[in-house]
């Protein structure tokens, strides 16, 4: 046993991967496998001999971020350079593409060192380099809070590497001029920009919304206009978010109205945001024809937070009746509730002599949920009035 201890948890790990056995004959069973196993060294064990065995395994990137987020929050950062060591001796094309997939795989774990090093084995592969890799290690610095190495590397980068930066590298450095806060940096940058295209102007339009600088957030969109640029989804968006902070949630659905009407898609946002401000102001009949609208648009799939913002909203502001149909709604797309809000609505409702429909809705909750949730739901249900 103690000459076990003095193994390497690598090596353990190696040794493991070795002996267990492989289960799966399908994509879809591995697949579920990844994203149900809460133990990392079994995790890691099916991802190593599941990417091995399935091409279509190797092509699900999803899959490869969920892996490498789970297993970085698990503190097995040793795990994560092995699976993705492992990847450089699979049967890919080791194309630029291929390459920038393993140093983003690396950045979203927080490993910038390792990172960095697969850039620079992509450079003695002689590998064929375009704006794309500059872009990759640009967002792996800000992407990990490096700001100051970012403002280096574009300064010297581009030279080293014969690639020109474009405008989706000074996109990345504006943004990096937003998160420091220096907004006149971020400006100058901007119109030293030879072609900005909508997406450079999202980038201060966003910073200037957190800020709460809404004159020189209306600047931006001026300029927007004299340049003769058309808003995409994420430039309505903010101007939406912005009417909505101001309580002037009539404005952002005239918005919402404005893009539909010129063949812009909306995202599950666009809606959301809508949804949220009609409830602050406790408009719950708009906040629900925004919602009915997005079902009939079809432009996005319903999603739980769009009925969940309704739910939390009508229980405080004591819309019992109301807030009873939405989280029977919510139960019945399978959906989980949130316990505070459930309190609130089972403690309104016996408040309201309606104990028979409260002790329903709890039943309906014992039986969606499962496992630990199943245990802390059972802790509250304890406490409930009924």
């Amino acid at each position: 046993m103690a000459s076990l201890c003095r193994i390497p948890r690598r090596l353990l790990s190696l040794a493991r991967f070795s002996t267990l056995s492989d289960p799966f004959t399908t994509f879809l069973a591995a697949k579920s496998a990844v994203e149900s196993e809460p133990d990392p060294e079994k995790l890691a064990h099916i991802f190593h001999h599941q990417s091995s065995n399935f091409a279509r395994f190797r092509r699900h990137r999803p899959l490869y971020q969920l892996s490498c987020r789970r297993l970085s929050r698990s503190g097995r950062l040793d795990l994560v350079e092995r699976l993705i060591d492992h990847q450089k001796t699979l049967p890919h094309p080791r194309t630029e593409g291929f390459w920038i997939r393993l140093i983003m795989l690396y950045s979203t774990s927080g490993m910038v060192d390792h990172a960095l090093r697969t850039f620079h084995q992509m450079v003695q592969d002689r590998v064929q380099l375009t704006e794309k890799s500059l872009c990759a290690i640009l967002t792996v610095y800000l992407d990990n809070d490096l700001i100051d190495q970012l403002h280096t590397v574009f300064n010297t980068m581009p030279s080293e590497i014969g690639v020109s930066p474009g405008t989706k590298s000074y996109s990345l450095v504006l943004k990096a001029f937003c998160q420091q806060k220096d907004m006149e940096s971020a400006r100058k940058l901007l119109h030293k920009m030879e072609n900005p295209d909508i997406g450079s102007y999202n980038v201060l339009l966003e910073a200037y919304s957190e800020n709460g600088d809404g004159v020189e957030f209306d600047e931006i969109l001026k300029e927007i206009k004299n340049k003769g640029l058309e808003h995409d989804c994420t430039t309505y968006n903010h101007r939406i978010l912005r009417f909505c902070k101001n309580k002037e949630s009539v404005r952002a659905k005239k918005l919402l109205d404005e893009m539909v009407a010129k063949g812009v898609k909306p995202n599950s946002a666009s809606y959301n945001m809508i949804i949220h401000g009609f409830c602050k102001v406790g408009d719950f009949e708009s906040a629900q024809k925004v919602l009915g609208r997005m079902l009939a648009d079809g432009y996005v799939a319903p999603c739980s937070i769009s009925y969940i913002t309704l739910f939390q909203h009508m229980v405080k502001e004591g819309e019992f009746d109301s807030a009873l149909n939405m989280c029977k709604e919510i139960i019945r797309r399978k959906w989980v509730p949130p316990f505070e809000a459930m309190d609130g609505l089972v403690k309104g409702l016996v408040e309201i002599s309606k104990v028979e429909a409260a002790k329903e809705v709890v039943e309906k909750m014992k039986k969606r949920l499962k496992g630990n949730a199943a245990d802390s739901w059972k802790t509250h249900e304890a406490a409930l009035p009924l």
